[in-house]
């Protein structure tokens, strides 16, 4: 029988956390849900506390890579076989686990990552900054590994914990090209790579990635 987590960074999620737990849980595919809060100042920790989530606190900002990596190295002293990644901001949706079930599922799969452009309405629904963002770093990426990546900056993701085991991930970047890094260190592996579409709920939040940020997801590909 195999077992599973998801780990979720979070920040400032108290509004979204609760209800992403519980929609996780309800698919019955997780056994351990892993939500790492990275410093919060609002009561996500409390509100995670309440579920029967596993809260993993910060004692100083770890940021982004920083916080999946801690929920890493959780879920695999935990020895569970799949691991899940999305983030607790209610923008992913955790009724869409089980296109990443199937797939690992698969003897020659090892790494799942969602596609938001799967759906052609994220065309009209992502902000055309980070859209335009997203085309140029996934075509860099494609040219890096030598296949097409529609999406490399999505959160929504699973791996094989084996593999994720043999990849150096406790020394990629505390930021958000931990995203890229990933990919690029499995396809090291010669990981089986599949990538399944997802849709993306955009609230009326604003987003805090900015365009520094976005050049950023090209350095992995530079210096890999």
């Amino acid at each position: 029988m195999t077992t599973s987590a998801a780990v979720l960074p979070a920040y400032n999620e108290a509004t979204h956390a609760t209800g992403v737990i519980e929609q996780i849980e309800a698919t019955g595919l997780v056994d351990h849900v892993i939500v790492v809060d990275d410093c919060s100042t609002d009561d996500t920790a409390a509100r995670v506390a309440e579920t029967g989530a596993i809260l993993l606190s910060n004692d100083s900002t770890r940021n982004y890579g920083g916080a999946i990596k801690r929920g890493y190295n959780h879920a695999l002293e935990l020895g569970v076989d799949y691991i899940y990644r999305l983030d607790a901001d209610g923008q992913h949706d955790p009724g869409e686990l089980p296109r990443f079930w199937k797939e690992l599922r698969q003897p020659d799969c090892q790494y799942v990552l969602g596609d938001r452009f799967g759906d052609r309405s994220v065309n009209q629904s992502m902000p055309l900054d980070r859209l335009i963002g997203n085309r140029v770093v996934a075509l860099a990426t494609s040219l890096r590994v030598g296949n097409r990546v529609n999406d490399p900056p999505c959160g929504y993701r699973a791996m094989d914990a084996n593999y994720l085991a043999r990849i150096p991930y406790e020394q990629f970047s505390n930021d958000f090209q931990i995203s890229v890094e990933e990919i690029l260190a499995f396809d090291e592996l010669d990981a089986g790579f599949e990538e399944v579409p997802v849709s993306c709920i955009y609230e009326n939040e604003a987003s805090t990635l900015t365009y520094y940020d976005g050049v950023k997801f090209l350095l992995p590909n530079l210096r890999w």
